[in-house]
């Protein structure tokens, strides 16, 4: 049997080292590939992958782009390389901590084929390897259904493990995934895979997840981070985006809750300032966009209520 590792790298000089270790020091007794979608990196992280094409001693199976993919289109195309019964995610500038994770968890969803993948906890870290907080707090495990679609997901990308469904997904969901391409992958995937089966989680720590945000950063978190940011209508149409995809492929999906809480921080600022007016102009969009406005006033006028009480 045969796993498949994806890794996508861009501009990842500081950490690839560490991501590629993570991946030599896996103890199965499985045989694995480890495909890397290098996207054109402006840093010398395609430099660093072909030093340690050597040490993977012919596992690795590297796709140096010719040109910026993107996110989606990166993954998608190294998705299509993968020979292997499973499937593991690792991103490349995070990294693995537990020398037995691809162990567990295979032995896992190999004993039980009721699930279609299987994720767990991780420590999120910055950008110097320094401790942040956990995941989740949960001590058991844990198993993500249909009903559990919102907006905490099953895991963070780097602990996921999927059976190879990758042909099926292909043909039945490439168009819908490019066209929402928009949306972080991370966030759509659960959606997909839960039209194949549950997704179980362990509390086991195995993987850290590197956070940090710098000026002119290309990592995800320094664009879009909400708080840093306060671009919360792009969050907001973020989650619109999701209930029509989910919807789509046949799943019901109401992020209200969610959308309600980002509505609301945009009108927390007081007092008047430029700030404070783009803050407004959000809130503003936030109601024009929204598909089921008048359910969406009913419940922000709930809320305004019930905090009077």
């Amino acid at each position: 049997m045969k796993i498949s590792i994806v890794m996508l790298a861009y501009n990842h000089e500081r950490f690839i080292a560490k991501a590629l270790e993570s991946v030599l020091m896996q103890e199965t007794e499985y045989e694995y590939e480890l495909i890397v979608g290098e996207d054109c990196s402006s840093d010398r992280t395609r430099e660093i992958i072909k030093e340690y094409e050597k040490k993977f001693k012919g596992k690795m199976v590297p796709l140096y782009r010719k040109k910026n993919l993107g996110m989606t289109k990166n993954l998608l195309d190294c998705l299509r390389h993968c020979k292997g019964e499973y499937i593991a995610m690792l991103e490349g500038d995070d990294c693995w901590i537990d020398s037995q994770k691809l162990q567990k968890q295979i032995v896992y969803l190999k004993d039980h084929p009721e699930y279609i993948a299987s994720t767990h906890n991780w420590n999120q870290v910055d950008s110097q390897g320094n401790f942040l907080k956990r995941g989740f707090e949960e001590s058991d495990i844990q198993v993500y259904t249909d009903q559990s679609l919102n907006m905490r997901l099953p895991g963070q990308t780097s602990t996921l493990i999927v059976r190879n469904i990758m042909q099926d997904v292909y043909k039945k969901y490439r168009n819908k995934i490019i066209r929402y391409s928009w949306i972080p992958m991370d966030t759509l995937a659960p959606v997909i895979l839960l039209k194949y089966g549950n997704i179980v989680v362990f509390p086991d720590v195995m993987s850290e997840y590197r956070y940090y945000i710098e000026e002119n950063g290309t990592n995800w978190s320094s664009k879009y981070e909400l708080d840093a940011k306060e671009n919360y209508l792009y969050f907001f149409i973020i989650a619109i985006g999701i209930e029509k995809f989910a919807k789509e492929i046949g799943f019901s999906m109401d992020l209200s809750e969610h959308k309600l809480g980002l509505f609301k921080s945009s009108r927390a600022v007081r007092g008047w300032s430029k700030r404070k007016k783009w803050l407004w102009i959000q809130g503003v969009l936030m109601l024009l966009l929204e598909p089921h406005r008048i359910r969406f006033f009913k419940l922000a006028w709930k809320e305004r209520e019930r905090n009077k009480r």
